[in-house]
């Protein structure tokens, strides 16, 4: 990737995961209080899970793992609204968060001593992790298997099977679809299967097989990466994650991997105090006069080529049936047709996105 494009996303990154650890912190500042608001501890929750899944894509381990730790147990506490927490829980969720803020301030402002900082900080939080664990269970005794990842016998011997025979059969249905031409709907197959794959991990709580077969699905949608490339390095990864999850060990994505995940192509972020961008996001991609055009030709604010003007509209009517009604949101609009373009791509974009989940 050009390493502009990259800086971009890295900063983007950066900005964004500073908002979310603002947004843990200052709800964890009264716990009980936050615990017992379902709408802030989702919030909460979600920030922990887009600084992971952030982290996971531009492939920053440390940053991944420790915000994996925290999503735990924000999940937990989210679950049981009505529990009792204490002082030691919540300075260790602090605690927790403090590492995530050093790792992140390797990355702003990377040099020889706070890489240091940093790394101790990620040897330190294993412990204070697995405290957090044990503080949890004890103060909430019906979750102890949860948040403590163990198993029950059954389970472990029903997950056992599952992997051992499910995963070797999908593989070879994988190797098969790999050594035929390269079609859509060999693609298509593949990502079914890693669906399947992941739904496997999903039944036993295997949230890092799950993270592994995510990426593998991405790699695969990406038609830069040949069949040829792609076999190896997939069934390969696959087959050592199922070793890691039978043998109850760390599952790491390799560099190999992370290299064939697809690059974004739009990368001009910038932020906007607008109703739109509260709702889908802060990306404006670069606006396409001719596509706003043909917007306004379905919806009918563009009549014979012509964009109508403000008095022509009847705001206190409703629009005709299967036409948006007019961009009332915006003062002026029909004098800045590019302002609202760029509203428009956004939202195109997005459902692009929503499409290819």
């Amino acid at each position: 990737m050009d390493p502009e494009k990259q800086k971009q996303i890295l900063g983007y990154f950066i900005e964004e995961a500073s908002d979310h650890i603002n947004t843990i912190e200052s709800s964890l500042v009264n716990l009980q209080e936050t615990l017992a608001d379902p709408e802030i501890m989702n919030e909460v929750f979600r920030a922990a899970h887009s600084i992971k899944g952030g982290a996971a894509m531009l492939g920053i381990t440390d940053m991944q793992h420790v915000s994996h730790n925290l999503e735990d147990s924000f999940k937990v506490l989210k679950d049981y609204p009505d529990s009792k927490v204490d002082q030691d829980l919540q300075s260790l969720l602090l605690f927790g968060l403090d590492t995530l803020k050093e790792l992140l301030q390797q990355i702003q402002s990377p040099s020889e001593v706070n890489e240091q900082a940093a790394q101790e900080a990620l040897a330190n939080s294993e412990p204070l992790f697995a405290q957090l664990k044990t503080r949890i269970s004890a103060l909430i005794p019906a979750v102890d298997s949860k948040i403590s990842g163990h198993k029950s016998s059954d389970e472990s011997r029903a997950m056992t099977m599952l992997f051992r025979s499910d995963v070797p059969a999908k593989l070879r249905v994988m190797l098969q679809l790999f050594k035929q031409p390269d079609r859509p709907t060999s693609r298509q197959q593949l990502q079914m299967i890693c669906d399947q794959l992941a739904q496997m991990g999903e039944q036993f709580n295997l949230e890092m097989w799950c993270d592994l077969i995510l990426v593998v699905k991405q790699a695969i949608s990406s038609s830069n990466n040949t069949f040829r490339i792609l076999a190896p390095i997939v069934i390969r990864e696959i087959k050592q994650a199922q070793e890691s999850v039978l043998g109850q060990q760390t599952i790491a994505i390799s560099p190999q991997l992370k290299a064939l995940m697809p690059k974004p192509d739009r990368v001009d972020f910038i932020h906007i105090d607008d109703e739109f961008s509260r709702i889908f996001g802060p990306f404006i991609p670069e606006s396409k006069e001719s596509h706003w055009q043909k917007f306004g030709d379905r919806l009918q604010w563009r009549v014979n080529g012509a964009w109508i003007s403000s008095s022509q509209i009847n705001f206190s009517s409703s629009a005709p049936i299967g036409h948006l009604p007019a961009p009332i949101w915006l003062t002026g609009w029909n004098q800045n047709a590019e302002e609202l373009n760029n509203q428009v791509e956004k939202m195109s974009i997005k459902i692009e996105e929503c499409n290819n989940i």
